[in-house]
């Protein structure tokens, strides 16, 4: 679920300098490829290749590697500019390419060089070569005005701020990776505490800033959920009740959860984006029961049944398992006629629902009213005989009807004598 994370600063690191060269509209950029001919006529790709990119009409000097293709991609120079492009290499002789315009010539002919000793050109030399070969250095070429330096310099102080300015996001989304690998290792070792505060750093990342942060944001966001829960159930587990100690974790649970439902429902570019969100509503789902069950904290539903609408929404197919959670949680609060209400909307639909009857049997038990223990037996009997043999829940139930007979005299009816509808 989380693998394409260990992939993400890698692609963004290719990403931003794009980002900045699209902020300026004066900026393109150029490709070629370097090769060596050598004394049997082979010609071969020269990988690592240096090619140093001079512009002639103002100062300015980049560079770029060829990879081991032979091939190599400059991107942010200048439209504006004319230029002579030198290759260097251990092992060929120093070649160039003169008076290329990228407007004309955004892929260059092949750069082929001849077996030498490697040597790499200044820019003295590089133009003493040019004035001493067959092609001039500068044909036609203007001398620039005041305008067009002006231009040129605000243009080249714009690509450096954003360069500056995507060099701090990379940083950012490195760190947060960083961070978030870490919480997932330390997780796994169950060093829950530990993890907590690695998934916390990663999940500061602001997903507004780029939409790159957006995967990392949210997903980092879900697992400092996931790990507050089980934080929280372990906590619960060892001291075998509710102690004040594992309540917050859960209340974090539930807060970083939400906040990483808000943040993946925005990404637009991921096609597996609902199968994600599915995944935190059920992490939402057993963060906020524990809340209700053993804590109190009844003012946590109104959300709570917020959230499974919006999963009913994308997951339609499903929609009696999230009425069911909803019920549940009115039936821990005591809310009996809205848990009732739920439960028999989806006995309507499907009377052999096992959970229903489940929860709709012990909703009219707590109730505490005496007319209602009848059909209580009824529901919880229909349970029984739905459930899996395997099912925990067989047990307690045949427990309830046992004390519904022994203190109330009350048992299930055949189906054939029941008045009621389910």
């Amino acid at each position: 679920m989380f693998s394409r994370l260990l992939k993400r600063a890698a692609a963004f690191s290719a990403l931003i300098i794009i980002f900045a060269i699209a902020a300026s509209a004066q900026t393109g950029q150029v490709e070629g490829f370097v090769k060596v001919k050598n004394a049997d006529g082979s010609v071969m790709p020269v990988a690592g290749a240096l090619v140093d990119i001079y512009r002639l009409d103002i100062k300015g000097h980049w560079e770029v590697k060829t990879d081991k293709s032979g091939h190599f991609v400059r991107i942010g120079l200048p439209l504006q500019g004319t230029y002579v492009f030198v290759a260097s290499a251990p092992g060929i002789t120093p070649t160039w390419i003169n008076n290329v315009r990228i407007t004309q010539t955004p892929v260059l002919p092949d750069i082929i060089a001849t077996p030498g000793d490697g040597t790499r050109l200044t820019f003295e030399q590089l133009m003493a070569g040019i004035k001493g070969s067959s092609a001039p250095a500068q044909p036609g070429t203007r001398q620039p005005s005041a305008e067009d330096k002006a231009k040129a310099d605000a243009a080249a102080k714009e690509y450096a701020a954003k360069v500056e300015e995507h060099k701090a996001l990379q940083a950012a989304l490195d760190e947060a990776i960083k961070h978030f690998n870490t919480g997932v290792q330390l997780k796994q070792a169950n060093n829950y505490e530990g993890a907590v505060a690695e998934f916390e750093q990663a999940a500061t990342l602001d997903p507004t800033k780029d939409k790159a942060f957006l995967e990392v944001s949210y997903k980092s966001l879900a697992s400092l959920a996931e790990t507050h829960y089980m934080l929280g159930a372990d906590i619960f587990n060892k001291n075998k009740k509710a102690v004040p100690e594992a309540k917050p974790h859960f209340e974090q649970a539930i807060k970083s959860i939400a906040k990483a439902i808000d943040v993946a429902s925005t990404d637009t570019t991921n096609a597996n984006i609902n199968n994600e969100l599915l995944i935190y509503y059920n992490i939402y789902a057993r963060s906020v029961k524990p809340l209700v069950q053993y804590y109190g904290n009844t003012d946590v539903i109104n959300d709570a049944v917020k959230m499974f609408d919006k999963a009913e929404a994308i997951d339609a197919a499903n929609k009696n398992k999230w009425e069911i959670l909803k019920g549940e949680l009115y039936r821990l609060a005591y809310r009996s006629d809205e848990a009732v209400a739920v439960f028999k909307q989806i006995l309507a639909t499907d009377p052999n629902n096992a959970d229903a009857l489940y929860g709709i049997g012990l909703t009219l038990v707590a109730s505490g009213e005496k007319d209602k223990l009848q059909d209580a037996a009824n529901y919880l009997a229909d349970f029984v005989s739905k459930a899996k043999p395997d099912d925990p829940r067989v047990a307690e139930v045949n427990q309830s009807l046992q004390a519904l007979k022994d203190a109330f005299k009350v048992e299930a009816e055949p189906k054939s004598r029941r008045s009621r509808k389910p």
